[in-house]
């Protein structure tokens, strides 16, 4: 049988799924702002030296790419990496929940006019779980054992991420950066172009 496949790279996810959550975030948070941090430009010495560098909480969101079997059925699958289910535990100790999205969409026209998400609170994902196919069939799933960290509800994946956040800085989000690069070292996905593992976007959450 044909393994599922996904249509589209984790950024172009990110196009959809960011501003659903920024819409999210915004009805209840004064200032959010989505951050794609390199270390030599959001996380630079300029940078962090700059008004507004700290007194924020974050958010990690790592995207989802949605599979399917083009011709074979109507299903969607989607798979939540061992490697994110690492990063997620070790920003959770900075203060940093992590949480994945993925767009419930077949291919890039329902892309465009997406409105039906699953989100995943990445702390409820248990290592057996990690690197298995979710199947999702006709935008409905059932929720099982294995697939109880999925939710469709973005408030209740929220409930949890919020609990955790602490007031942090750049440079907390600096370390808690390379602590994840050292903590998933080994483990085999290498992007062509970034030459490193998944990354997420940061969304700095303040309320002045």
């Amino acid at each position: 049988m044909r393994e599922p496949v996904s249509y589209i790279c984790e950024r172009t996810a990110e196009y959809t799924i960011v501003p659903e959550l920024v819409r999210h975030l915004k009805s209840k948070h004064s200032y959010v702002t989505p951050i794609y941090p390199w270390m030599t430009r959001e996380l630079s010495r300029f940078s962090r030296e700059l008004p507004g560098a700290g007194g924020f909480k974050i958010l990690g969101l790592y995207a989802r790419r949605p599979k399917i079997r083009a011709g074979l059925d109507n299903s969607i699958y989607i798979k939540i990496n061992r490697e994110i289910v690492i990063a997620s535990k070790v920003a959770r100790d900075f203060g940093i929940p992590m949480i994945a999205g993925c767009p419930l969409a077949r291919n890039l026209i329902e892309l465009g006019c997406c409105d039906r998400f699953l989100w995943v609170d990445l702390h409820s994902v248990y290592p057996s779980d990690a690197d298995s196919l979710v199947v999702v069939d006709n935008f409905s799933w059932d929720k099982t054992s294995e697939e109880a960290f999925l939710n469709s509800d973005l408030a209740q994946v929220m409930q949890d991420a919020e609990s955790v956040m602490r007031e942090v800085n750049l440079n907390i989000l600096a370390e808690a950066i390379k602590a994840i690069g050292l903590a998933v070292q080994g483990i085999d996905y290498h992007p062509y172009y970034f030459k490193v593992g998944y990354k997420p976007v940061y969304f700095l959450i303040a309320d002045f």
